[in-house]
């Protein structure tokens, strides 16, 4: 655990962040000089423009959050719902080996959009497309309600607070565009399959798995993250059977969340 993930977990040190207002200042300063960091012996570069995605780049490319989910042999295509800052794709490249990777990153919050655009164009990822939207949204319209966190991290269509940690602030609520998966991955890259799909969308993911049937037919393999104070693990798992996929294990768990990997059958 790094001392930012320990912080993370102490209430008095959110009191005291929000009392400075230290969080304004330290992501001011980060927006001025970022921390700018390539992975070695892929050259993967990846920058760090606030104190959450020290943490997340922690996580995802030291931490191994998604270890076991990336076969070189297998993965050319792959979609990354609730891509955040795009770190997914840059561990794939990485892990892979490869800038040939086709695929889809989508994000409700318009700002995490613009830093994925920046990860891609880094490292010529000109394949992979970011979008700004929702999926998983239930109702008619086009646009949908959408609710950020003051850390971005746990901006969800629900705003519900994890009663695991700490409160780091107010919701915002803004409009995003709904987004059809299928359609979408269509649009782009028409019939080929989907070796990878990772799913992180903060609760909407059951909602999501009942909604894209059609998509998930092309997925070869999921990666999902479940958010127990929304949804269930064996909820969502019921729902994932009824589409044909399977258990192969659970990466990690914690009292609020989990990562699960699934195959189709």
């Amino acid at each position: 655990m790094t001392l930012i993930q320990y912080l993370d977990g102490v209430p008095a040190f959110h009191r005291l962040v929000r009392w400075l207002r230290l969080r304004r200042f330290l992501h001011l300063l980060l927006k001025i000089f970022p921390v700018n960091r390539t992975l070695p012996g892929s050259g993967v570069r990846y920058r760090c423009r606030d104190l959450e995605t020290l943490g997340s780049a922690h996580r995802i490319l030291a931490g191994k959050s998604y270890d076991k989910t990336v076969d070189p042999e297998t993965v050319h295509t792959f979609v990354d719902l609730g891509c955040n800052v795009g770190l997914f794709a840059a561990l794939l490249a990485h892990e892979i080996g490869r800038r040939d990777l086709r695929g889809l990153m989508i994000d409700a919050n318009p700002v995490m959009i613009e830093e994925t655009r920046w990860l891609l164009a880094a490292n010529g990822l000109d394949q992979v497309v970011p979008l700004h939207g929702v999926v998983g949204a239930a109702g008619d319209g086009d646009m949908t309600e959408f609710y950020l966190q003051p850390s971005h991290l746990g901006s969800s269509l629900f705003p519900v607070d994890d009663p695991t940690k700490p409160r780091k602030g107010a919701w915002k609520k803004i409009a995003a565009p709904k987004i059809e998966i299928e359609a979408t991955w269509k649009k782009h890259f028409g019939d080929v399959r989907c070796n990878l799909l990772k799913v992180n969308i903060e609760g909407a993911e059951e909602n999501f798995f009942r909604t894209e049937t059609i998509f998930l037919r092309r997925v070869d393999k999921i990666v999902v993250q479940w958010h127990k104070w929304l949804v269930s693990r064996e909820s969502m798992e019921r729902t994932l059977r009824g589409q044909n996929f399977s258990l192969l294990s659970v990466l990690r768990e914690n009292e609020s969340s989990g990562n699960a990997l699934y195959r189709r059958k």
